[in-house]
C-alpha cells in the first residue's frame, strides 16, 4: 500500500510551507476550512515568548498564564483555568523544559474539550456570573456575618456564603440535626448543592455531583425512602413524635369556628392545673384560678356582732333557715 502524502499548509506569519502536523487543530469556525490553527508551532511558541515576556516586564504575578490566556483569546482556543493548571502540574512532574502553550495545547485536544473554542470560554464565564446574581437575587435580604463565615470557612465570596446560609437554615428546618454528625452532613450537601448550581449555569455534566448529594442523603440518612412514615410510632414515644411534629409540621391557625367555643382548656387550666398546683402549695396563675373560681361556689357561715344596738335573733333565724320554718309550727 503506498503511503498517504500529507497536506501541506503555509504559515500566515513566517510564509514558511510545512506538512500538516507542524500546525495545531483548532475547533474554531473561522478556521473550519482546514481545521488548523494557520500558523506554525514554531510561530505560535514566538508568539507565547513575546507575550511572557511583556507581562513579566508589566510585574504580572502570572505570566505564563496571562499568555497562555491571551493567545487562546487570538487563536479562538478553548480556555479554562482548569485546565491551564493541570498543564502546569505536567510540566513540573515531568521534569522537562516544556513550553506551558505547547502542553496547554496539548490538554485542550482531548475528547471532552472537543469542538469547544474561545467562544466557549465567554458563554461561561457569562453563565457564571449569571448564577452569582441569581444567587445574590435569592439570598439578598442575608447578611453575611462572621459567625456564618467561621461556620462555612473561608474562601467563598458574599453570594456564596448567602446561599449556603440560605440553604443550611431550610434544611435544618425541615429535618432534625442535633449531632455533630448530621451538622456535618448538611453542610456538605449544602456545599454539594451550591457546586451543582454553577455546574448548571455553565452548562457542565452534574452526573458525579448528583452522585455525590445521593451519597451524602444517605449517609444522614436523608432519603425519602428512608423517612417512609416518619419512622411511624414503632421506634419513637408518642412524647417524641408530638415533639417532631410540633417542630416540624406545626398544626396552621384554627378555623374560627374550631376554636374552643366549650372552653375545655378554661378547665383544664383551672381544675386540673389549677387544683394540682393548690394542692402542691404552688402560687402562680393557675392557682389564683383555682382559688377565684372556687369562690363562686363556696359557702362561708356568716359572722354576726353580738355588740350591735339592731341585733335581733329572730330576723337572724330567718336569715340563716329561712322564714318557712315558722309557717311549719302554725300548721
Amino acid at each position: 500500500m503506498p503511503k498517504t502524502t500529507k497536506a501541506k499548509f503555509t504559515c500566515f506569519y513566517c510564509g514558511n510551507e510545512y506538512v500538516e502536523t507542524n500546525f495545531y487543530k483548532s475547533y474554531s469556525d473561522f478556521y473550519s476550512n482546514i481545521g488548523k490553527i494557520p500558523y506554525c508551532k514554531q510561530c505560535v511558541e514566538k508568539f507565547y515568548q513575546q507575550y511572557f515576556d511583556r507581562y513579566t516586564n508589566e510585574g504580572c504575578l502570572t505570566p505564563e498564564k496571562k499568555a497562555v490566556q491571551r493567545l487562546c483569546m487570538i487563536f479562538d482556543i478553548y480556555y479554562k483555568d482548569d485546565i491551564f493548571i493541570s498543564a502546569m502540574n505536567k510540566i513540573k512532574t515531568s521534569g522537562m523544559n516544556i513550553s506551558p502553550m505547547f502542553q496547554y495545547i496539548k490538554q485542550i485536544q482531548l475528547q471532552q474539550y472537543k469542538n469547544k473554542s474561545y467562544e466557549n470560554t465567554i458563554s461561561e464565564a457569562e453563565q457564571e456570573s449569571f448564577a452569582m446574581a441569581s444567587i445574590s437575587d435569592l439570598s439578598s435580604e442575608i447578611t453575611v456575618d462572621q459567625k456564618t463565615i467561621d461556620f462555612f470557612g473561608s474562601g467563598f465570596t458574599d453570594e456564596d456564603y448567602k446561599y449556603l446560609k440560605k440553604e443550611y437554615d431550610d434544611w435544618t428546618a425541615r429535618h432534625e440535626c442535633n449531632t455533630k454528625a448530621q451538622e456535618e452532613v448538611i453542610k456538605d450537601i449544602c456545599f454539594n448543592r451550591l457546586q451543582n448550581l454553577k455546574a448548571l449555569r455553565k452548562g457542565e455534566d452534574t452526573k458525579d455531583i448528583t452522585a455525590s448529594f445521593q451519597k451524602m442523603l444517605d449517609a444522614g440518612k436523608l432519603q425519602p425512602k428512608q423517612n417512609a412514615g416518619d419512622t411511624t410510632a414503632d421506634n419513637q414515644t408518642f412524647g417524641t413524635l408530638i415533639d417532631k411534629w410540633e417542630n416540624e409540621r406545626p398544626l396552621p391557625e384554627i378555623d374560627e369556628e374550631l376554636k374552643d367555643v366549650d372552653k375545655i382548656g378554661f378547665y383544664i387550666d383551672t381544675f386540673f392545673k389549677g387544683h394540682t398546683c393548690r394542692m402542691l402549695n404552688v402560687k402562680n396563675a393557675f392557682s389564683n384560678l383555682y382559688s377565684s373560681m372556687m369562690k363562686k361556689f363556696t359557702v362561708n357561715k356568716p359572722e354576726y356582732n353580738l355588740d350591735e344596738d339592731d341585733y335581733d335573733s329572730e330576723i337572724n333565724f330567718d336569715a340563716i333557715f329561712g322564714d318557712q320554718s315558722s309557717d311549719l309550727f302554725d300548721k
